[in-house]
């Protein structure tokens, strides 16, 4: 990954005993946003709902094969972009002697009601991640393929690699745009493509990442999993439904109407036909994957 290479040098690290103030404050939503897309308190629904779907879709939180190690305890996990904490919190409760990080830039993670095992940080892995070199066990991140641009996806994951132990395991979550989409919702999915390829974000990073983890030198064993739905068909059809249309009603529509031309209000009975379009049979491809290697 040549030049995205990141080190140490000259940067402000928290040691290893890994000891964190608490961050308490909500950012504030008037400030500019360094990212693409938003992530603040009112898309903690979307994040907790998808946690749980991913854990039912692979009937599981992870599958780096660190089973033994979390239960064996003394195992240090970091999530990077942790958002609400889920999935940290629900480690963290089946693996009761590991410990368990997350940093976010944005806190709305808990502050007070957690297990003891899980600490939180605000913090921006874009500017490093504030740990030393080989400093957990596993690192875990998810759900970023609609926020980083290509460039930043290499510096990520450099940094995950850094901190990740020689032999531990790093691992990523995300879905996949859909495709097949019937002609209403195919205009939203073409207007995200198009406005996201205008930041250099890549809705559909799946191939990339893996090209991007199989070309650097310090992992091996890269491995996936994918999982495929049809949007609106079955149990987990539905379900994904949910996640799909919070993603498109709350967290979005302010950014794509406008890209669009329309106002909030024809954005959202716009998309109020793509979902009747998906409820009476046009029913989009969806697939989700995870990707995970060990570091050398």
């Amino acid at each position: 990954m040549g030049k995205h290479l990141s080190t140490n040098r000259g940067r402000k690290t928290i040691g290893t005993s890994l000891e964190f103030k608490v961050v308490q404050n909500v950012q504030d939503e008037t400030e500019p946003l360094k990212y693409y897309l938003p992530n603040s308190i009112k898309d903690t629904d979307i994040m907790v709902m998808s946690h749980f779907f991913n854990r039912y879709l692979f009937q599981c939180n992870f599958k780096s094969p660190i089973e033994e190690k979390l239960t064996s305890g003394q195992c240090k996990v970091l999530d990077v972009c942790c958002g609400s904490g889920t999935w940290l919190l629900d480690m963290a409760s089946s693996y009761g002697s590991s410990n368990f990080f997350g940093i976010d830039l944005c806190p709305v993670f808990p502050t007070e009601i957690k297990p003891a095992n899980v600490q939180f940080i605000q913090g921006d892995v874009l500017d490093g991640l504030p740990f030393d070199d080989n400093t957990f066990d596993f690192v875990h991140q998810k759900h970023m393929v609609d926020v980083y641009t290509l460039d930043q996806w290499h510096f990520a994951i450099t940094e995950i690699i850094r901190v990740c132990k020689p032999g531990g395991y790093v691992e990523f979550a995300e879905p996949e745009l859909a495709t097949n989409a019937g002609p209403i919702l195919s205009k939203f999915y073409d207007a995200l493509v198009e406005l996201s390829e205008s930041r250099n974000v890549k809705m559909r990073m799946y191939d990339n990442l893996i090209k991007i983890l199989n070309s650097t030198t310090s992992v091996k064993n890269v491995k996936y999993k994918k999982a495929k739905i049809s949007l609106g068909s079955g149990f987990l059809g539905n379900e994904f439904l949910e996640i799909h249309h919070e993603f498109f009603l709350k967290a979005m529509p302010e950014t794509l109407s406008k890209f669009m031309g329309l106002s909030e209000g024809d954005y959202i009975e716009l998309f109020k036909k793509a979902k009747s379009e998906v409820e009476n049979g046009m029913s989009p491809d969806c697939e989700l994957y995870r990707i995970w290697c060990q570091k050398l």
